[in-house]
């Protein structure tokens, strides 16, 4: 994606948050002053989603064809399927027990196979499984979970590839109500990701064993409901890194912001913004200092919407004397509900990546973009559909350029 297409699309971004801004300063009558927390709303929405129900059981069930990487919010393609096709079939299933109305148990496992074709056919078997513990309270609610993946993920940035991740997390989240508008959100997680070679699909050549890390991760966020659908929240966090095999990486990251929420009858934005700092422990590593942040915004009519996002971010690279890159990611979807079944879209993904350090008198610079058309059609316990577009990728590090024509497929049955 050139320049300045690229700023054209956060510029498109940005246009769309000034109205709801203005939106958000029409006086409101009544103020929400619902002293639920947030975790027992998300919770009663869950279970009603269930697809089969007995006392205190609840079953959420359902099977899903996929491109490998893809999800409702940002999909680009990597370079393996250039020319191929990269899809995985999953079948999640979670399961909820709640013996009491403060207590819920719950387990989800999802299954999967992945295949991959471009010149050649592999596949292997893929999952991911996770417990959680949740109890609210009047004014508290915990979540103590613990988690396993091990499954297929897209690189999009960096080195341009699908790999095959291992990841181990164990947690706890919370909310804290101190009132009816001000909250004290939590979480706390220890997680080990690897990335293995036997028997698993990973691309020939890259050392993705060096991405090998522990990380422990701390956020507490503050928020109040300063205006009638308007909240404001304050928020720190802090992450420590210790690499497996490139111990010259071994970091931590802090990060705080302020930020604000936004809800309205069709309209929604939210955003924060702050300083961050990633700091290497060997002082010989080039350490970063700058503003992260994230924009979403979305409209909703009857047959309409638009769903917007940017975001501002690192991510650790294996490129020569590099340890980080900064992504810049924007993406946005427009859906139309041409009957009760068919629903037509259109979607636009785009990502710069920009590195620190030269390689040969070179600062490396990635960009890359896709756009698409397509639909979605929705016939009793079926959902599917597919999106055609273009692919782009340029940068100035040699060999990592690709352009062309992609498709995704999304079906999915709910028994």
């Amino acid at each position: 994606m050139g320049g300045k297409s690229f700023r054209r699309l956060l510029t498109a971004l940005l246009s769309l948050a000034i109205p709801t801004v203005l939106v958000a300063q029409t006086p409101v009558v009544d103020r929400d002053r619902d002293p639920a927390l947030d975790a027992s709303k998300r919770l009663a929405a869950d279970l009603q989603k269930a697809n089969a129900h007995s006392g205190e059981w609840y079953l959420l069930s359902r099977i899903r064809l996929a491109d490998i990487g893809y999800s409702q919010s940002f999909y680009v393609p990597t370079g393996d399927t250039g020319g191929g096709l990269s899809v995985a079939v999953e079948a999640p299933q979670k399961l909820y027990f709640v013996p009491h109305k403060k207590v819920a148990l719950s387990a989800e496992f999802n299954p999967g196979y992945a295949w991959i074709s471009n010149g050649d056919r592999r596949g292997q078997f893929m999952y991911n499984a996770r417990a959680d513990a949740q109890f609210l309270f009047n004014h508290l609610y915990l979540d103590g979970y613990v988690q396993r993946a091990d499954a297929l993920r897209a690189r999009a940035g960096d080195i341009n590839r699908l790999v095959t991740a291992r990841e181990t997390e164990t947690g706890l989240n919370g909310e804290l109500k101190y009132s009816s508008r001000t909250s004290l959100l939590f979480e706390a997680s220890l997680a080990q990701l690897t990335y293995p070679r036997r028997n698993r699909l990973q691309p020939s050549n890259i050392p993705v064993e060096l991405y090998d890390r522990d990380t422990t991760r701390e956020r507490v966020s503050l928020n109040h409901k300063t205006f009638p659908h308007t909240s404001l929240y304050f928020a720190g966090e802090h992450a420590k890194y210790d690499f497996h095999n490139a111990g010259y990486k071994n970091s931590e990251r802090t990060y705080g912001a302020a930020g604000f929420r936004f809800r309205g009858t069709r309209w929604g934005l939210s955003a924060e913004a702050g300083p961050a700092r990633l700091t290497f422990d060997d002082p010989a590593q080039h350490d970063y200092s700058g503003v992260f942040g994230e924009l979403t915004a979305s409209i909703e009519g009857k047959k309409k919407s638009l769903a917007a996002t940017l975001q501002r971010d690192s991510d650790f690279t294996l490129m020569a004397n590099n340890n980080y890159y900064i992504l810049t990611r924007a993406s946005a979807t427009y859906e139309y509900a041409a009957t009760n079944r068919l629903t037509l879209r259109a979607t636009s993904n785009g990502e710069r990546d920009d590195y620190d350090v030269p390689v040969s008198g070179h600062i490396r610079r990635d960009t890359i973009q896709f756009h698409a058309l397509g639909w979605r059609y929705a016939l009793h316990h079926w959902r599917g559909g597919f999106d055609v577009g273009y692919y782009q990728r340029r940068s100035t590090f040699a060999g990592d350029e690709d352009d062309g024509i992609r498709l995704i497929v999304d079906l999915s049955f709910t028994p």
